[in-house]
């Protein structure tokens, strides 16, 4: 057993340094070990390290998740929940001002992708386009991987790009209910950015361990990690790292879809 338990994130971490000490901290006291969180880069990134065994802990994009699963070295642990649901929509967005009134006339727009890892940031809003029978690589005159959902939502924003990919999340699970957060509050931008497309639902990040964590500590993580909601520090970690309200058991099942996206969008 390895006397540092190594959690690793993608991007999506990299500009949460506090949540991450945080999450550390209250992490290592439940578990009466070392905690050390880490991110990686890209996506592409995480994927590796998760593979090669050197995390013993990540959080993973559904994707990632999806690839990362088809080793056998890879344990799913659990899903997250926000607003009461493990699942969210993959969205295109673009100022409030734009021209655009919806995904059918974005022809010669320039879009922001996140990575090709990213399910909200790229696989499920394409797959929405072709199920408008629109092709994203003819309609766009300009597209860029940007490598995580601020910097897309900071690029629309200032107008570098038109119209970005994010993720959403409604109050219900209807797809006309109001949104209540999405990509673009990450840059203080809500009211000065609306969606044109938003897609089916996405099941949630989830976190996994590798064979470099072993049984036992595996499964004491898993507990500790499913209970911690029910303090106040736990969930404020959970919250400002994750920004989850809790953790819950899962099954790959849960991620068919995305690897339909994936294969459609291939």
């Amino acid at each position: 057993m390895s006397s540092t338990i190594r959690l690793l994130t993608g991007p999506v971490g990299a500009t949460r340094a506090p949540a991450r000490a945080a999450f550390a901290r209250v992490l290592a006291d439940r578990l009466e070990a070392l905690v050390e969180v880490r991110t990686t880069p890209t996506y592409g990134d995480l994927l590796e390290m998760v593979l090669d065994g050197e995390t013993d802990i990540a959080w993973l994009p559904p994707a990632v998740l999806v690839r990362a699963m088809d080793e056998p070295t890879t344990h799913l642990v659990a899903s997250g929940v926000r607003h009461q649901r493990a699942h969210f929509r993959g969205a295109l967005f673009c100022r409030a001002d734009a021209p655009y009134e919806n995904a059918t006339n974005l022809e010669g727009a320039r879009v922001a992708w996140v990575d090709r890892n990213s399910c909200a940031g790229f696989l499920f809003p394409r797959l929405s386009l072709a199920q408008l029978e629109l092709d994203a690589d003819a309609l766009f005159a300009e597209q860029r991987f940007l490598a995580d959902h601020v910097a897309v939502g900071r690029a629309v924003e200032g107008g570098e790009l038109d119209v970005g990919a994010t993720f959403v999340q409604h109050e219900s699970d209807a797809i006309d209910a109001p949104i209540v957060s999405a990509g673009w509050d990450l840059t203080g931008a809500r009211e000065r950015m609306r969606p044109l497309l938003v897609s089916e639902p996405i099941p949630a990040d989830a976190i996994v361990a590798t064979d470099a964590c072993g049984s036992e500590l595996r499964s004491r993580f898993a507990v500790a990690l499913l209970h911690l909601h029910e303090s106040k520090d736990g969930a404020a970690v959970l919250r400002d790292l994750f920004a989850v309200e809790r953790f819950e058991p899962t099954s790959l099942e849960r991620y068919e879809a995305v690897r339909e996206a994936m294969r459609v969008t291939a």
